[in-house]
């Protein structure tokens, strides 16, 4: 069952279009009546569904971000974000050290991503080197992502080969090894939304990626030792 409705896409429009801290004042109960409390049930939903899986992912309303920007450092002064987002982890706390499945809901639809997003140099180096040292393995978790609809986000990706892998530039997977983030995505329209099986499309993201999360585990591992 789903706690989304068409209510929860036309108040977040109505944010878009009144992007003020009157409306959001006079309008918060609705937004979280229809979008952030179901949203945070969802979350909560999907956590008991992997409980038995063979990576449990966990999210709740404390996995969710803030509707306010911080404008502080920003040339963008926009005071509110437009969508709802939060994540699951294996921690249940936000943080994309052991990896992530992210969920987004805007006023046309929304998209789930997942993988790990924010690593340092040094821990995108252990990735690399585990790339290099298991080319089979990786291609094969990606191979298979692939075929399910998922396939590697090249957003951010270096045009170079970064420092310490330019003697890899004709690798096979160099473009794998130029890479800044290891994530997949794919966007859910408002229908999945509306009739619940956006929760069963959040499993079936957080079952596919497992593999790639334990190949980025046993690669940051590596950085304690």
């Amino acid at each position: 069952m789903s706690g989304f409705s068409n209510q929860s896409f036309s108040v977040l429009a109505e944010l878009q279009a009144n992007n003020t801290k009157e409306w959001y004042d006079a309008n918060k109960d609705r937004l979280v009546t229809h979008v952030r409390a179901p949203f945070a049930a969802m979350l909560g939903i999907t956590t008991a569904l992997l409980e038995g899986s063979s990576l449990p992912m966990i999210g709740s309303d404390k996995t969710m971000f803030r509707q306010n920007r911080d404008v502080r450092f920003s040339k963008d002064k926009t005071l509110y974000k437009t969508n709802v987002s939060g994540m699951l982890t294996p921690s249940g706390v936000k943080g994309g050290l052991a990896g992530l499945v992210y969920a987004q809901l805007g006023p046309e639809g929304g998209f789930l991503a997942a993988g790990y997003y924010q690593l340092s140099t040094p821990q995108l180096n252990l990735v690399r080197d585990q790339i290099l040292a298991n080319p089979a393995r990786f291609t094969e978790i990606t191979d298979a992502l692939a075929v399910k609809g998922l396939v590697r986000s090249s957003e951010g990706s270096l045009k170079t080969m970064p420092r310490g892998y330019t003697q890899h530039a004709d690798h096979e997977l160099a473009d794998a090894l130029r890479l800044k983030r290891y994530v997949v995505s794919t966007p859910q329209p408002k229908e999945v939304w509306l009739n619940g099986d956006i929760v069963e499309h959040i499993v079936a993201m957080a079952e596919a990626i497992a593999p790639l999360l334990r190949f980025g585990r046993d690669a940051l591992s590596k950085q304690a030792s």
